[in-house]
Formats: C-alpha cells, structure tokens, sequence
C-alpha cells in the first residue's frame, strides 16, 4: 500500500482535523473542525466554518493552507497534506455539505445562510507518518 493510499484510509477514519493556514500578520492561524458531511478522496477535501471566522478571512486573501489528521487511538500516525484552500460559493456544494445540525448555529437555520461557509482545499503533497516512519507523497 503507497503512502497516499495509507493516508485516505486514515482521512475516512478519524474525526478530528486541523487546518491552517497564513494570517496576514505572518504567522500560522490555526483551528479544529470536524470532517465533512462526505469523504471521499484527498485530493479534494470539504470543510464547513464560519464566513464570519477570522480563518475564512485569512483564506480569502492567501490560499496556502494545510490540513493534518490523525488517529486518537494511535497517536504517532497521522498525515498533514499542504495545498490550497478556497471558500465555495456554489449552493449545490453548500447543500451537500450541510448538516441539520447547524441549525442552531445559523439564523435562516439552512445551508443558505451567508454566515454558513464550506471550505474546499486542493492538496498538492502530502506527508504520512506512522510508527516512527515518514512518508512524502504527491497528489
């Protein structure tokens, strides 16, 4: 099994990911969210936030972002992927992506909520990491 291949079985397994990206003052800006409503390969991965938040604001200006998953029952294997992030506006992906549970997060309580924000990232190399071992890969 290649790297890459390691990597997407692990991005189908765990719930936790962290995203960063470049603030404009320089420095890392980063946040945890929980995957998207679908996951399916990692060379196209959704993420839902805030329009609002300080993330999609850093976004909208530099697209450089990363994104790193691991596993919680096993701390020492993960992945971080770096490529670029964008915020979708398509609201047939902004739907697809949507969970009844942000109801209470958002006022029109719908995926049509100018406050209700998918980001989508593209990633361009990855890196898995598993049992003291490390692997480069790319998309």
């Amino acid at each position: 099994m290649t790297a890459k291949q390691k990597a997407e079985k692990l991005y189908k397994s765990v719930n936790t990911f962290i995203l960063s990206c470049v603030g404009t003052d320089g420095y890392p800006l980063t946040k945890a969210v929980v995957p998207g409503k679908y996951r399916e390969m990692i060379s196209e991965m959704y993420f839902c936030t805030n329009t609002s938040s300080k993330f999609a604001t850093e976004i909208s200006k530099n697209p450089k972002s990363t994104v790193y998953f691991f596993s919680r029952r096993l701390i020492w294997k993960g992945c971080m992927l770096k490529g670029k992030m964008e915020i979708v506006s398509d609201l047939t992906v902004k739907k697809k992506y949507w969970l009844n549970k942000f109801k209470g997060a958002y006022p029109e309580k719908s995926y049509t909520d100018p406050d209700f924000c998918v980001l989508k990232f593209v990633p361009e190399t990855g890196r898995y990491y598993s049992w003291y071992k490390i692997d480069d890969f790319d998309i």
